[in-house]
């Protein structure tokens, strides 16, 4: 959320290590859908079942996307902090074969969701952070 919040008032968004890092991105609403056939799935009892894309996607990939809703953005490349992990993603096939299903939402998709609910729910930018974007304007 705060990277959104970042970007719609205008602050840069900051990259560690450049952005490398690689994450399995998930929409909630998937892992929603995920957790209710989880629960009905009858091959599913006992069973420890990833829950996510498969799809290694770096942070830069949605820093870009982020971009792309916001193009006032701008990157800021920081230094990789200690101790992150350049990432990873899920393996999916137990998923795909217990609960005969895979995820909808895209990455793409689901920043292009979140922007237009942080569109018409200005609100949830927390007021630190919008002071933050007042003093940088000043």
């Amino acid at each position: 959320m705060a990277w959104f919040a970042t970007a719609a008032l205008g602050l840069p968004l900051h990259l560690n290590g450049g952005g490398h890092q690689i994450r399995d991105l998930i929409h909630v609403n998937d892992i929603a859908t995920a957790t209710v056939r989880a629960l009905i799935a009858p091959r599913a009892h006992n069973e420890t079942i990833n829950i996510g894309t498969g799809t290694p996607t770096s942070i830069r990939t949605v820093a870009e996307l982020v971009a792309e809703q916001y193009p006032q953005t701008r990157f800021v490349e920081t230094p990789m902090p200690p101790g992150d992990p350049l990432g990873g993603y899920a393996t999916t096939h137990r998923m795909k074969a217990v609960l005969g299903w895979r995820p909808t939402i895209t990455v793409k998709d689901g920043v292009a969701r979140y922007t237009a609910w942080l569109a018409k729910t200005p609100q949830a930018i927390p007021a630190w952070l919008r002071a933050q974007s007042e003093a940088a304007a000043a």
